[in-house]
């Protein structure tokens, strides 16, 4: 069975990080892992893939339930001194933790693909939350990913949280 990480990172392209200086972020290139030989969109008959439509919830065999949906579409030039006149999907995750032990979230993968094409992920100051370290049993965790969507309108959210089935949230975005 591949794993969630490798099904997500083969179709990573490039993750972004903030930074700058003030109320500046500049995106940065964060380190890839190295791809598989493997390539594709998600694909309902992919063992390891879980699939949903976007603000819909998905519960995993160890009782880890996941949802992702579109908060907004937003520029990031609108918040502040960004430089990026791009368009990006705000998409809100939340997780619930019914696994029986704390659920270690450091090392997810996330993976933005628009129309078919792997797309950029990127975090903004004021814009994007960073997901917690660790959510306890039995509690609560919401966070937030900006993808960029370009032109495109089908967005296709990919969620690896360990060696879990890689959970893909996908539909389409207005605005």
């Amino acid at each position: 069975m591949i794993t969630a990480v490798a099904v997500l990172s083969l179709l990573s392209l490039a993750g972004c990080g903030s930074g700058g200086e003030d109320d500046t972020a500049t995106p940065t290139p964060t380190p890839i892992p190295e791809l598989p030989e493997v390539t594709g969109t998600p694909d309902p008959q992919q063992l390891g893939w879980v699939l949903s439509d976007l603000g819909g919830e998905v519960e995993l065999d160890d009782g880890l339930r996941l949802s992702a949906e579109v908060g907004e579409v937003f520029v990031p030039d609108d918040f502040g001194s960004y430089d990026d006149s791009g368009r990006y999907a705000l998409v809100v995750v939340s997780a619930t933790n019914g696994t029986g032990a704390p659920l270690t979230l450091d090392g997810a993968v996330v993976e933005c693909v628009v129309d078919g094409i792997p797309a950029e992920r990127a975090t903004f100051d004021g814009i994007t939350v960073a997901p917690p370290s660790v959510v306890e049993e039995g509690a609560d965790a919401a966070w937030s990913e900006a993808c960029s969507l370009g032109e495109g309108q089908g967005l296709e959210f990919g969620l690896g949280i360990g060696d879990r089935d890689a959970v893909w949230f996908m539909g389409a975005v207005e605005g």
